[in-house]
């Protein structure tokens, strides 16, 4: 007697390109993200190109959850080329991709943009980028990053970490968040 075969579902040409395309797109944003810095860069385009971009954007997202595969097909493929236009753009407009010496971070809770330098060797180079940036970003180094902290609290960090591997130092909780927390209890809601 012989036994039957396993159902295997039939080849999907489209399900395989579009998943290769959604790999694509999300590795050309961590590159973006990487060279331009990810609150940076839209900042940097055409306003209408950054609305475009950010109405791409949505249909984007929208078609990653979907099963129309020939859907997220044309949407990632739109997504690529207006990322590589919008870097072109940011070219075109005189501003320079971020490198390892400064790196880009966006502070949410004051709505400050900064351009941090690891060397101070690029601390020139870090002013002449912000400059052609609106808004325009604080540009602090390393070095004065580490002076503002005193030095009781850089030996009280590095003893907690030295004895807990993977600890971080997190913003303190307010008063205000205490208050609205909900009470604990240990029956389930």
């Amino acid at each position: 007697m012989r036994r039957k075969a396993k159902y295997t579902p039939p080849k999907n040409p489209a399900k395989d390109k579009a998943y290769d395309l959604l790999a694509k797109v999300e590795q050309r944003k961590g590159e973006i993200d990487t060279n331009w810095g990810k609150d940076r860069f839209l900042n940097l385009i055409d306003p209408d190109l950054k609305d475009r971009l950010k109405i791409m954007s949505n249909k984007y997202e929208i078609s990653k959850a979907t099963t129309n595969y020939m859907a997220v097909i044309n949407n990632c493929e739109g997504m690529l080329r207006g990322l590589d236009l919008c870097e072109e753009n940011a070219k075109k407009r005189g501003h320079k991709e971020l490198n390892g010496q400064v790196w880009s971070y966006y502070f949410k809770r004051n709505d400050t943009k900064f351009l941090i330098v690891k060397d101070d060797h690029y601390y020139p180079k870090a002013v002449a980028m912000s400059r052609n940036e609106d808004p325009q970003p604080v540009v602090i180094s390393i070095l004065e990053l580490m002076t503002l902290i005193p030095q009781d609290n850089w030996t009280f960090v590095k003893n907690i970490k030295k004895e807990i591997p993977g600890s971080e130092v997190i913003n303190p909780t307010t008063d205000e968040d205490i208050d609205n927390a909900p009470p604990i209890t240990s029956f389930a809601p």
